[in-house]
């Protein structure tokens, strides 16, 4: 029975390849992408724009009865409509919130493209991780040649190395990046469309 399972080896093979990408990110980078864990199963752009297309509403009626300088009292299950909200009505300027809204797109952007950067990195270097220790393990088989007792542990280092590093690559990193490629993509757009939107709350709040 062949012995598909070697912690050790599987540690060495995942953390190197982690490690190495990890060097080019900095640690900042690794902390991000890890922590892109929590929203990785849980995260549903169709709700959270729904919910924010409920809160906008609300927003508008607020903004019709009470005035822009009221949204900000609006209760709504979206973060980013309530984070809008409560800088548009402090502001009450359309070019400074269309400034900020922007930035603050940017930024989550550039935040999202560093995890999935990270990822994608990931799933590029670990087949050649596992190349590495394919390479040692036949250093060590041809080393045993006078030994065959040996030669077995020396062809699995070679064989299961390179199976971690294909795993890691194709079954790991490479479906949790293009995850978080399509989520990244579904929630700036939603969050794009209801910017549009506000601005022109904005802009209709302020004609007298």
């Amino acid at each position: 029975m062949v012995e598909l399972f070697d912690p050790l080896v599987l540690a060495m093979v995942w953390l190197s390849a982690i490690a190495v990408v990890g060097l080019q990110e900095g640690y900042a980078g690794l902390l991000r992408s890890f922590s892109a864990w929590k929203i990785l199963l849980r995260a549903d752009p169709v709700r959270d724009a729904q919910l924010a297309r409920q809160a906008l509403s609300r927003v508008e009626s607020m903004l019709d009865v009470k005035g822009l300088q009221c949204i900000d009292q609006v209760q709504c299950d979206s973060g980013y409509v309530s984070r809008a909200a409560a800088y548009l009505a402090c502001e009450r300027d359309i070019g400074k919130f269309s400034r900020w809204a922007s930035a603050d797109l940017d930024d989550r952007e550039m935040r999202h493209n560093s995890a999935i950067r990270f990822w994608m990195a990931v799933a590029d270097i670990a087949p050649a991780i596992g190349m590495v220790g394919t390479i040692i393990g036949l250093i060590r088989l041809f080393s045993d040649l006078d030994d065959p007792q040996n030669m077995g542990g020396a062809m699995a280092l070679a064989l299961l190395t390179t199976l971690y590093g294909l795993i890691l690559s194709n079954l790991v990193a490479a479906p949790i990046a293009a995850r978080l490629l399509r989520l990244s993509s579904e929630e700036l757009k939603w969050q794009r469309i209801l910017t549009d939107k506000l601005l022109a709350l904005a802009r209709r709040g302020e004609k007298p």
